[in-house]
């Protein structure tokens, strides 16, 4: 079987026969990363024709790059090629975006288009650049890439993403194509933060949209009930009147004392749907703070109505209530003060 033809030793070492002679250096890991594309690209006999989009084609020897290939005061690399497998040119540019490197490819002909978008700093140490190979004492070029692992990951990625998708089915000795399983621990994505779980919802509100809603405490238990309390205004409480058909519904008639359930239901239930003022409990939160100035939401409490629907009063507004507000029974502070 024939040696990988993208073996990350073989590319570094290659990368260094392909920068110009008069011009070895590696300015930033943008350069190291864009090197390595081109590399890549190189060693499944793609051939350079430009490093531009204006120049006309022309043959690089052994795809070495010419001398201003990162002298040009631009930011991003562009690389056109041509292959024998396709009649196609294909422009490859490695763009950088903040600490990301985008990669764009298109096959000029067909319009088909393909990207890469990989976290800079995976992949190369920066700490490495400026990189000079003409230098006697400079380090070797590998070290310039976080390891050997990350240079593969790379490259499975740029087969898949860009290469397999200008040239499907390409055939060079030593190259074989890369799956979305195998490559898929290579990191080029930024990984979608997982949002954290929803916090859980209240109880929806008693009057939503659909007009024909009810609590379902307050839903009846035959359908034969619907509109009985039109028919019954005390809701039952009458003395005099002959017992219900389906009990368990008293109170809720038209006349709207204490008990009546637009005031809470009564038992268990009831407390559990009921605010701590009043009405359906469905009160802002914080919206009447302690010490505040409020009318509560029902039945006023009093000295012939100590409890409201089974739940007594926890004590007289003021200092040592922390707990209730304060009743709206006077004139709020500085109400006769002419200038306020």
């Amino acid at each position: 079987m024939a040696n990988n033809v993208l073996d990350p030793s073989a590319l570094v070492g290659l990368l260094l026969n392909l920068l110009p002679p008069t011009n070895k250096a590696l300015t930033s890991p943008h350069d190291g990363l864009a090197a390595l594309v081109h590399t890549a690209f190189s060693a499944l006999s793609f051939r350079l024709i430009a490093t531009d989009d204006t120049s006309s084609a022309k043959e690089h020897p052994n795809n070495v790059l010419p001398d201003d290939w990162n002298t040009k005061g631009l930011v991003d690399r562009t690389f056109r090629y041509r292959h024998d497998q396709s009649g196609l040119e294909f422009v490859v540019k490695v763009i950088k975006l903040g600490q990301r490197t985008l990669i764009s490819a298109i096959a000029v002909e067909n319009d088909k288009s393909t990207s890469l978008d990989v976290a800079t700093n995976d992949f190369v140490s920066p700490s490495f650049y400026p990189y000079d190979a003409a230098k006697s004492d400079t380090p070797p070029l590998v070290h310039g890439f976080i390891s050997s692992n990350r240079i593969t990951d790379f490259i499975s990625q740029l087969k898949l993403k860009i290469i397999q998708k200008l040239i499907p089915g390409l055939r060079k000795e030593g190259y074989i194509e890369e799956t979305e399983d195998l490559s898929s621990n290579a990191g080029s994505a930024p990984r979608a933060e997982i949002p954290p779980p929803a916090p859980p919802r209240p109880d929806s509100p008693p009057y939503p949209d659909d007009p024909y809603f009810l609590p379902p405490g307050l839903r009846p238990r035959n359908p034969l009930e619907i509109g009985r309390q039109d028919l019954d205004p005390f809701g039952g409480i009458n003395p005099f009147q002959p017992p219900s058909l389906f009990p368990g519904n008293g109170g809720d008639g038209m006349f709207v004392g204490p008990g009546h359930p637009i005031f809470g239901m009564r038992g268990n239930r009831g407390q559990e749907m009921r605010g701590p003022w009043g009405g359906d409990g469905y009160l802002p939160p914080m919206g009447a703070p302690p010490g505040a100035r409020f009318d509560p939401i029902g039945p006023n409490p009093g000295p012939f109505n100590p409890s409201f629907n089974g739940r007594p009063r926890r004590g007289p507004p003021g200092s040592g209530n922390v707990r209730d507000p304060d009743n709206d029974e006077f004139m709020p502070p500085g109400a006769g003060d002419m200038f306020m």
